[in-house]
């Protein structure tokens, strides 16, 4: 799945003629905040979000970062909450966002997420799994590169296949802010969660060449991935400095229906209300608002974006 807010067999949404989301200053503003240098991208199916890019059209309040479970969606359906925005009010209608905030926080909730339907998927398929943590670090004097996390996994994949497995993970990057502080650089380095069949030990990715630029550590976990990965996905701070580009999480080998809920708990709350279960498919429509892949119903959006630098919102009159 990628960042494309429209599957290519899917008809176009249909947005009313006189709506808010049907003005040409709407539909400039947001062609112009979501270019494809700057526009977030879809974590679903190991692509992640990018570090520098504004906050996509949204509008919620913040909800608190937690760990959602299937039996808690009723209770929590109801709560205002959207996908890690963070903000403060700058009038009744306008809001200014803090874009670093909020990636992290959108960031803690894909990874929280993704892990606990991992476990979910893996727990009730009855199979044995361990869960291996493994951190990947730069050696001082290499420079960070974009496609260094995807070749790795690239690899990993490749492995696991040839054993006949799915690859399952999850990852989070991290800033050493420390090192960066006495040393300079960029000082990322990445922490992987993989969740491999009891049978098998997953080797070290240093010496088994998947990761060229460092040191790497691998363990096996005792304990349940969702609970070892979530205290590094809590640890970001909105102080980091990421590089240009860089992707800050991501996950992979989620069966169809795990990435349609991983995707349904990142949308805004009133989408979530509007759309009450995974399986209706929420995504962002070609214009602007959202729609069901399933049924093809619209909805608007609630904001529009009025200024990126800094990034204000605005609540759009007469959409409720």
């Amino acid at each position: 799945m990628s960042g494309n807010l429209q599957s290519p067999a899917f008809p176009p949404a249909r947005i009313p003629q006189g709506s808010p989301e049907d003005s040409a200053d709407f539909r400039n503003r947001l062609r112009n905040s979501q270019s494809e240098q700057d526009r977030p991208a879809d974590v679903i199916g190991g692509r992640g979000a990018s570090a520098g890019s504004p906050l996509p059209v949204s509008g919620d309040t913040p909800q608190p970062d937690a760990v959602h479970s299937r039996e808690s969606r009723e209770r929590e359906g109801g709560a205002e909450g959207s996908a890690g925005l963070v903000f403060s009010s700058t009038s009744d209608t306008r809001f200014l966002l803090d874009p670093k905030k909020s990636r992290l926080n959108r960031m803690k909730r894909g990874v929280m997420t993704a892990a606990r339907l991992h476990q979910e998927e893996v727990e009730q398929g009855g199979f044995r799994v361990s869960a291996w943590f493994v951190s990947l670090t730069y050696r001082e004097g290499v420079d960070w590169g974009p496609r260094h996390v995807s070749d790795c996994l690239k690899r990993v994949r490749h492995w696991c296949e040839h054993r006949g497995i799915r690859f399952r993970y999850v990852w989070v990057s991290e800033i050493q802010e420390g090192r960066r502080a006495r040393y300079g650089g960029h000082c990322l380095h990445y922490h992987l969660m993989i969740f491999l069949s009891k049978r098998l030990s997953l080797p070290k990715f240093d010496k088994q060449g998947w990761w060229k630029y460092g040191m790497t550590q691998t363990v096996r976990v005792k304990a349940r991935g969702v609970a070892y990965i979530t205290k590094y996905a809590s640890k970001g701070s909105s102080k980091a400095e990421f590089p240009k580009r860089a992707r800050i999480h991501g996950c992979g080998g989620l069966q169809l229906a795990g990435r349609d809920e991983r995707a349904w708990w990142l949308s805004p709350s009133y989408v979530r209300e509007q759309f009450p279960e995974p399986e209706l498919k929420p995504r962002r429509a070609s214009g602007g608002g959202w729609m069901s892949k399933l049924t093809g119903e619209w909805i608007p959006g609630l904001f529009r974006i009025v200024s990126v630098r800094p990034l204000i919102v605005e609540r759009l009159q007469g959409v409720a």
